[in-house]
């Protein structure tokens, strides 16, 4: 400690602030980010399995279905029990058993012969893995002061980008192979498919290993009475960004006001306990602005996740289009419709819709013979978007702080509803795929509601108010990709039109909801 400098007590706020932001900090932005992305690979998977794994598994059209969406009511059902126990257990052990859980179901999936089997898996791996995607932005946030928390929370959301990354170019390395081993044990056949499942598991025991390391939140061990636990936590992090001895950090003790309105009763069963943990989103001084970051989470994944399942297959049948008229004269629901005539299942799955259009001619003349060949052009197309994303996520968290994440959410909003809007509007086959990538960038927003929940609740009830939002956010998830061949279909000229409603009343929402205090104060405690 510098000369003359005394020990002082500091609220939580300034003990945070006094332990600098360094190398600690973004070691907990690599482990918290990665078990993120984690999350996106789990849940998103299917996208590149299911199509390539259909003949192994003899899937139906309705299993195929199931399998896009099995993941999503996983992480739907189990989101309130993991945020419940992220903020009465601990934020540390509920992800690290979350990811080991999901990684062993993942690698027990590859070797699994059995459609129902497989079906029954994936959605308890969504189960589990909801418990990273419930909390893992409060468990990050709570090392960070007003100053940087936005800013950290933004930057965590670019690695779901980095899974949009991993999951085609991990695919594109694999599916193209025609191996085959038999395993005589397993009474399966061995495919690239199965390695890819193993492949998609293993980022979950890098992350593992990496928030092994971390401790737990300094602020959840202040709600829990444990001042003496969340001392030697700030005491190593500033250490660690410092390089100065433990006895040099300023701080003698912590100032707190037990900010805590949930009360559990001695021997309370869980249900009951968890009821008391939600409680208190939903009294008078929370309801408003619970209901409103619901909405935000829900109409956002809705929208993007509407488009993004229809991507891949909107620019096949444009590009299928663009060869018989003019490329002037191709528009996205022409092509959707002169697809719809070429293939009269309305209703197909969006494995279907990404499959080689050779295997589209081909399945006129013969029924009897199964493919499950992946249209290569899917693998870029995907891969070109994470990195976009990518992109736009770390610009989200440099100018956070500048703009103000409600700003840079309006803005966001704004730009790509347009593009969605253009889209509806243009014919020309370059131009619609720019203005659809454009429009998908509207999914980088849930990083930015996601930092403005951390900021609005207080920390006893913070890791549940993530996991309610986002679990609302991925049943919009849900609802978007399997309402989204109807409205194409049967709505098709009215599809950017409802979506730039549902943007509207976002943007409302935005402008109208309160605030616990300005994002991005500096001092002061939470």
């Amino acid at each position: 400690m510098a000369k003359g400098m005394v020990p002082e007590d500091k609220t939580f706020e300034e003990a945070v602030t006094l332990t600098g932001f360094g190398k600690f900090n973004l070691f907990v932005l690599l482990a918290t980010g990665g078990s993120l992305m984690c999350v996106i690979v789990e849940t998103m998977s299917a996208m590149f399995i299911t199509p390539a794994a259909q003949c192994d598994l003899n899937l139906s059209l309705g299993d195929k279905g199931l399998l896009y969406s099995i993941s999503f009511f996983g992480v739907v059902s189990g989101s309130h029990l993991w945020g419940y126990l992220a903020d009465t257990k601990g934020r540390k052990i509920v992800t690290i058993i979350s990811l080991i859980i999901s990684c062993i179901l993942s690698i027990i999936c590859s070797i699994v012969s059995e459609v129902w089997l497989f079906i029954l898996l994936r959605y308890f791996n969504g189960f589990f893995i909801a418990g990273s995607s419930a909390i893992i932005y409060a468990y990050a946030g709570e090392f960070h002061d007003n100053r940087y928390r936005p800013k950290v929370v933004s930057w965590i959301a670019t690695f779901v980008a980095f899974g949009n990354i991993y999951l085609p170019g991990m695919a594109w390395a694999i599916l193209p192979q025609q191996w085959s081993l038999d395993l005589p044990v397993l009474n399966v056949p061995f495919r690239p498919w199965r390695l890819l499942m193993i492949i998609y598991a293993l980022p979950s025991l890098f992350s593992v290993a990496l928030v092994f390391l971390l401790p737990e939140s300094p602020k959840y061990l202040m709600t829990k009475g444990r001042s003496e636990e969340a001392m030697e936590v700030l005491r190593k992090i500033f250490v660690i960004n410092s390089g100065k001895s433990g006895d040099e950090y300023p701080v003698k003790s912590i100032l707190w006001v037990n900010e805590n309105t949930v009360q559990h009763k001695d021997n309370e069963g869980i249900l009951s306990s968890m009821w008391h943990q939600t409680v208190p989103l939903f009294r008078r001084s929370h309801f408003l602005k619970t209901v409103m970051v619901c909405y935000l989470q829900f109409a956002i994944f809705l929208t993007t996740s509407f488009v993004m399942m229809w991507y891949p297959q909107i620019l096949n049948s444009m590009n299928e289009l663009g060869q018989t008229v003019p490329e002037n004269e191709v528009t996205m629901c022409k092509a959707i419709l002169y697809d719809e005539s070429y293939d009269n299942n309305s209703t197909d799955i969006f494995a279907e819709r990404v499959l080689s259009v050779e295997y589209k001619k081909a399945r006129a003349l013969s029924s009897t013979v199964c493919h499950d060949n992946v249209n290569e052009e899917v693998f870029f197309v995907s891969l070109m978007i994470g990195f976009t994303y990518a992109v736009c996520y770390i610009s989200i968290g440099t100018v956070i702080n500048l703009a103000g994440p409600r700003k840079l959410l309006i803005g966001f909003i704004s730009i790509t509803t347009v593009a969605g809007i253009c889209a509806q509007l243009i014919n020309s086959y370059t131009y619609v795929q720019i203005s659809l990538g454009i429009f998908l960038m509207a999914a980088t927003g849930v990083g930015i509601v996601n930092a403005i929940v951390v900021d609005l609740y207080p920390t006893e009830i913070r890791g549940m108010a993530l996991a309610v939002s986002l679990m609302f956010g991925r049943f919009g998830a849900m609802t978007g990709s399997n309402i989204a061949g109807y409205i194409f279909f049967n709505l098709c000229d009215y599809t950017f039109y409802i979506i730039t409603a549902l943007h509207i009343v976002v943007i409302i929402v935005i402008v109208l909801l309160p605030s616990q205090k300005p994002i991005g104060q500096v001092k002061g405690p939470i």
